[in-house]
């Protein structure tokens, strides 16, 4: 039995009205929340919060939710730009190899992997923002991890480093930003992303939006959720880090459908509540595997699921399931107070 701790509680373990008389405990897998990090130039900006730089109170507070969340989920984590540096746009790289959480013991000392998460995310900022690569090659170490995988990407500025990319004042980082290039201010009249005009990176600093959705898309058709955390100095880039939220299946209700975070202070919390987001998964595994498979039932609160791999449940293993579609959904939702496996009746099949 599964608690969500329902607003007026979900019904007991033995309820009448299921059919079969073998009740299985089913217990969550640990799902996978593994964080992409800008660790960009910028991100050594000043964070308000205990002299830190933003880049600090980033990784301060991914430990807290190591810590806090523990052997409930699986940990990893990649920064971008990767090393070694030489132009500024190489690739991100992991950085934590994606391994279950300490055991929660409700104090504030760090285990080891808490620890490790620390030590993994030492580095310094610096270098542009290639967002687009980075989620591409992460793509195939994310899609072989078992179980639920959740990115949480957190950025502060637009996604650029795209050499393929060329773009006018109104998409070039400099000119948004009011940057000046080679002592001339960058205007509406004079695009500093224009090679022909000005020398340095050039296209580089274009925004990258059209990729980077791309990666975020390609993210979500192999499952995984990409939650959009926007640090201080992100919100000019509102919009299109709204679409990314969108696209990777992790909107809010309301506006900003990302996570705008405009007090540093306020990170931890944030992080924490897609931390316990992330822990609702549509993966289970029971105590014991049932003597008869086709003779097992799915309930929520009472209602019977259709064994069904669009919208409702399908076995994964001899004692292991999943929930699909607009049920995997209602899960994720929090609509759902209670999980019941029951054996005894023939398995409901879709209408």
């Amino acid at each position: 039995m599964l608690d969500y701790a329902a607003p007026d509680g979900p019904p007991t373990a033995d309820a009448s009205g299921l059919c079969g008389n073998q009740f299985f405990a089913a217990s969550m897998e640990p799902p996978n929340l593994y964080f992409v990090i800008d660790r960009s130039g910028s991100m050594v900006d000043p964070a308000g919060v205990q002299g830190w730089s933003k880049y600090t109170a980033v990784r301060v507070a991914v430990v807290d939710v190591v810590r806090e969340i523990g052997s409930r989920a699986n940990f990893g984590a990649a920064l971008y730009p990767g090393e070694p540096m030489v132009t500024g746009c190489e690739t991100g790289m992991e950085v934590f190899a994606t391994r279950r959480g300490d055991p929660v013991t409700g104090g504030e000392a760090d285990g080891p992997v808490s620890k490790a998460m620390a030590a993994a995310t030492d580095v310094e900022p610096i270098g542009g923002t290639p967002t687009a690569a980075t989620l591409e090659v992460l793509a195939p170490t994310l899609a072989a991890l078992p179980g639920k995988t959740a990115v949480v990407l957190a950025t502060d500025g637009a996604p650029n480093c795209s050499a393929k990319t060329s773009c006018t004042a109104s998409e070039c980082v400099y000119n948004i930003e009011g940057e000046s290039v080679g002592g001339k201010k960058c205007t509406s009249d004079y695009n500093c992303c224009d090679p022909a005009l000005v020398s340095g990176p050039g296209p580089l600093m274009c925004v990258d939006g059209v990729e980077t959705t791309l990666s975020v898309q390609h993210l979500r058709e192999l499952g995984i959720r990409t939650f959009v955390v926007g640090i201080p100095g992100s919100a000019q880039y509102g919009l299109l880090l709204d679409q990314l939220a969108t696209i990777g299946g992790s909107a809010r209700v309301g506006e900003p459908k990302y996570y705008r975070i405009d007090d540093m202070e306020s990170l931890s919390a944030t992080l924490r509540e897609i931390g316990t987001q992330v822990l609702v998964t549509c993966d289970f595994v029971l105590d014991q595997a049932p003597p008869e498979p086709s003779l097992v039932n799915v309930y929520f609160d009472q209602e019977a699921i259709a064994y069904d791999a669009e919208d409702g449940w399908t076995w994964t293993g001899a004692q292991t399931l999943s929930v699909h579609g607009e049920a995997c959904d209602r899960l994720e939702e929090g609509a759902v107070g209670q999980v019941q496996v029951v054996a005894g009746c023939p398995t409901k099949q879709p209408l």
